[in-house]
Order: structure tokens, then sequence, then C-alpha cells
């Protein structure tokens, strides 16, 4: 049996381990100590470990200019913070010396079992290459491009291609920027590649579906109903984006993991449904018209001949004006004063 002495920082993650095999061990900055402390407010040779007659061991503290102080116990709550000279260590002690400190573990404790890897590890290791974060890259910015262009009636200058492009790097730039930032400081792991690569894929995929959103308005005419379609878009790509770097950037059970990242995107979503609702009964006076152009071998439906559309449009066009109850009640009363005129001529 032997005494693990691990350095750990102040959210308690473990920085470096070293195994205690003989009676006596020290602690300092000197590179001759069996644990070796990258602190200046640490001595040389700061303190030493010695193990007893009985096997226990004990922490003594070496004349230090910083002393030592006994923070906490991870097993037993009921060890409180205090200064130590002499201390005898038990296991899961967290000691600090100057500014570090150190957590020491008896090497017969058991850890808990492995946890298998999740299937997405395989496809997070492919997309976290400079070649496909590249091609998925290229492949965002010309499909922009295209949808851009032909959702464009006027002429497509070179300063209208330079702001999609911008727009589109940018954004995928900032957005693996922050989940890597976020990750480097909780999981000392950025991932960056993996988060941008994420992101583009999440763009290709929204970006087909307006593609086709499109096609079905082109069918169907149903430009009422888009905006309630791509939010049901969103409400399944962003979830699927926001686990993934839940996963790679936070420590967080995966059941919190899954309900987080269905219930953010869904409520934010939810919101902009109800509007949009609220919004479909709204009169418009000018009509809806598409600027894309469309070739007639989209269309899926047979056209309707020339005259029979004429012969439809003043149901179209037909609106029937509701009255409220003042202008009823004022109808009433003019009715009501017309015959008494009438007789007084």
């Amino acid at each position: 049996m032997a005494l693990i002495i691990e350095t750990i920082d102040r959210a308690h993650r473990v920085c470096n381990r070293f195994r205690m095999e003989g009676d006596r061990a020290t602690l300092g900055r000197c590179y001759s100590n069996e644990v070796m402390l990258e602190d200046p407010h640490v001595d040389p040779v700061h303190a030493e470990v010695l193990k007893d007659d009985d096997g226990c061991y004990v922490l003594h503290d070496l004349k230090s200019l910083n002393g030592m102080r006994l923070m906490r116990n991870f097993r037993d709550k009921s060890v409180k913070p205090m200064d130590v000279d002499a201390y005898q260590i038990q296991c899961g002690d967290e000691v600090q010396l100057g500014k570090s400190r150190v957590r020491f573990i008896d090497s017969a404790m058991s850890v808990s079992p492995a946890i298998p890897l999740h299937s997405a590890e395989n496809v997070f290791d492919r997309l976290a290459t400079p070649l496909v974060a590249t091609l998925l890259c290229l492949l965002v910015a010309g499909i922009s491009l295209w949808l851009a262009f032909l959702g464009s009636t006027s002429e497509f200058p070179w300063t209208r291609v330079v702001e999609v492009l911008t727009d589109v790097i940018f954004g995928l730039l900032i957005y693996a920027a922050a989940w890597a930032f976020i990750g480097k400081v909780v999981k000392h792991e950025s991932h960056f590649l993996a988060h941008f690569s994420i992101a583009a894929t999440a763009a290709l995929v929204y970006a087909a579906w307006q593609w086709f959103g499109s096609l079905l308005n082109f069918n169907y005419s149903i430009h009422h109903a888009i905006p309630l379609l791509n939010i049901l878009a969103l409400a399944v790509i962003l979830p699927v984006m926001l686990w993934c770097a839940a996963y790679l950037a936070l420590n967080i059970a995966p059941h919190w993991r899954l309900v987080a990242s269905i219930v953010l995107p869904w409520c934010f979503l939810g919101f902009l449904a109800a509007v949009e609702i609220g919004r479909m009964d709204e009169f418009s006076g000018s009509p809806e018209v598409s600027k894309e152009l469309k070739s007639k071998t989209l269309l899926w439906r047979k056209p309707v001949p020339m005259d029979e559309f004429l012969a439809a449009t003043p149901a179209l066009f037909d609106i029937p004006i509701k009255k409220d109850k003042d202008d009823k009640k004022a109808e009433k009363s003019t009715e009501s004063k017309t015959p008494a005129s009438a007789e007084g001529e």
C-alpha cells in the first residue's frame, strides 16, 4: 500500500500525481523533492511526509515561510480548515502549501468504474480535422452566396459577396471560439475544429431546408406557414448543436445535458412560434411575392390555365368587411331617422 500525493487546482482538478513508495518524501520547489511545486510562495523544501512504525503517514512543516493549512477532506465533511505544523494524514485530506494545494490518497482506495465512450466520439474525431473543417466552411460559404444570389432581384455587386462571406465565416468562427473557450476553462479541452465543423454542418442542413421550403412555397403557396416551418426545423437543429457543444465543453451529467439541450432552445423557439401564430391573422395590403427564380421543371403540380385563374380572381380579392358594434348602432340610428324625415317632407 502506498500514498498518492496529488497536486490540484482551486477547482479540485488534478494537475499531477506522485506515488510515495518509501518512508519519506519531501514537498517544495527544489528539483530534489519527490513532489515538486511550481509556486513562488512555497519554500525550496517546504514540508515532508514520514511513515511511522504503525504504517501511518505524518505531514511535517519544515519551518516554511508561509506554513501549511488543512483545507478539507472530501471523504469526511466534519474536517474543518485549520493551520497545521504536524498532522497525521487521512485519505482525502487537502492541504495548502503557499498557494498550492496537495491531496493525499490511499492507493488502496477504490475508484469509480470507467465510463464508456459515446458513439459520437468517432464522429467528433472525424470532424475535428483541418481538411474537413475547411471543406465545410467553403461549402457553407458557397451555398450562402448561391441562396443570396437567387434571392436578389437587382445587380449582385462584389461588396454584397464580401458581406455574405464575412457574415458566414465570422459567425462560424465566433461560435466555435466561444465554445472552445468554455471547454478550455471547464474541461481543459478546446475542440475548436469540432465546434466549427458542427456549426458548419448545422448551417448546411438549415440552408438545405430553406431551399426546400422555398420549393414547397413555389408549388403550394404556403408563405404564411413558412416561418413556422423554419422554427420547426430549428427546433430539431439547435438541440443537436447544443447537445454536441455541451458534450465537448461541459462537465454535466448526460441526462442534464439532454434536458438542457432540448428545453433551452425550445423555450426560445416557442416564444417565436407564438409571435408568428399571432401574426398569421393580420391583414397585409401587399401580396407576398417571392424573389427567387425557379425553373418550371421544379413545379410538381399541374399549372392552372389562364382562363380559370382569371375567373377565380374576384373570389381572391372580394374580402368581407367585418362591422363593429358601433357601426351597427350607427346604421340602425340612421335607418330609424330616415322615415321621420321623409314624413316631414
